[in-house]
């Protein structure tokens, strides 16, 4: 899948100050001969000339390697001032030439092929922040069990490839820990998630998108961690919606009000003013769960059976209580 230059890392608070994907172009130049002397933002990629100059910027602090070349990639080695850095459309065999990065804080690899050990990234003393973006080789992250600064980790695949995640385990063996995104993914042990979060001790935020979870596993973590932000999810995503007033003129405007208000999707504003909800389909939360579709009463109908049994196993887990607490 070609590469979407979105920027999908989370900007609220500190965590990441790398420049967004969209706008690594502004910190590049096809010839690095002239660069200044106090550069601190680069993107360099294969095809650039004099591109060795990097290597003499004792200020350059964010680097952003694009289809970079293999002597590119080593010579990371030589730039243990980083505090950022982006490595895009490489394949390098291993990622041994960072393990010298003893100030880098940010780390974005996006489709980085060709190696399957993380752990010079889990050696890494100062980073805080982790982004993993379609490894195509990678399925064991236990590598980076015991980064010791480690606050932020994001995994991801892609719409038309799931990244394996042999076991989620890793994330309860990073200390520092707080917030945690996982999406377009794969593992055989995704039902052990749920467990490993309520491990991490400084947990504060998680993101999984809808499908990726067992409905149960989604509701385990909403029961299990309900002030950890992301936590709490709404059990269905309607689409196509639209809302419109029920003219006076129509036969269920002349309803009683409870009769009324028992019908799936009307309901009465502030005004007071009678209204239908309306949605040709809806994504229910759960992974297997099939999308809801039709006409904007069965749709709803739909939507409001699959959140009544949400809330019954958030109730359910809540009721037997945190396991080992």
């Amino acid at each position: 899948m070609k590469h979407h230059y979105a920027d999908v890392l989370d900007r609220t608070g500190d965590t990441w100050t790398i420049t967004p994907n969209a706008q690594r172009w502004s910190c590049h130049v096809d010839d690095l001969a002239g660069v200044p002397e106090d550069t601190e933002r680069l993107t360099v990629t294969a095809g650039d000339r004099n591109w060795q100059r990097m290597l003499q910027l004792s200020q350059l602090r964010e680097l952003t390697l694009h289809e970079p070349s293999q002597d590119q990639l080593l010579a990371l080695a030589r730039m243990p001032q980083l505090t950022a850095l982006r490595i895009s459309h490489a394949r390098p065999a291993s990622l041994a030439m960072l393990e010298g990065l003893s100030a880098l804080r940010e780390l974005v690899l996006e489709y980085v092929s060709g190696f399957n050990d993380l752990s010079p990234v889990g050696r890494l003393p100062a980073l805080r922040a982790l982004h993993l973006e379609n490894l195509r080789r990678v399925s064991d992250f236990s590598g980076l069990a015991g980064a010791p600064a480690l606050r932020s980790v994001t995994v991801m695949g892609t719409l038309d490839w799931n990244q394996p995640v042999a076991d989620p385990g890793f994330l309860a063996q990073l200390p520092a820990l707080e917030a945690v995104s996982i999406t377009w993914f794969r593992s055989p042990l995704v039902s052990g998630l749920p467990g490993t979060l309520l491990r991490v001790p400084k947990l504060r935020k998680v993101h999984f998108s809808m499908s990726e979870l067992p409905l149960e596993d989604f509701a385990r973590i909403q029961a299990w961690l309900p002030g950890v932000e992301g936590a709490v999810r709404e059990p269905f995503v309607l689409c196509g919606e639209i809302q419109r007033v029920i003219d006076p003129r129509e036969d269920v405007a002349a309803l009683p009000l409870e009769a009324f208000l028992a019908v799936p999707g009307f309901w009465v504003d502030a005004q007071g003013r009678r209204r239908e909800h309306l949605a040709d389909s809806a994504y229910l939360l759960g992974k297997g769960e099939r999308m809801a579709q039709g006409r904007s009463a069965n749709v709803l109908a739909r939507c409001g059976q699959h959140a009544q049994r949400y809330r019954a196993l958030v109730e359910q887990f809540s009721g037997e209580g945190v396991p080992g607490r």
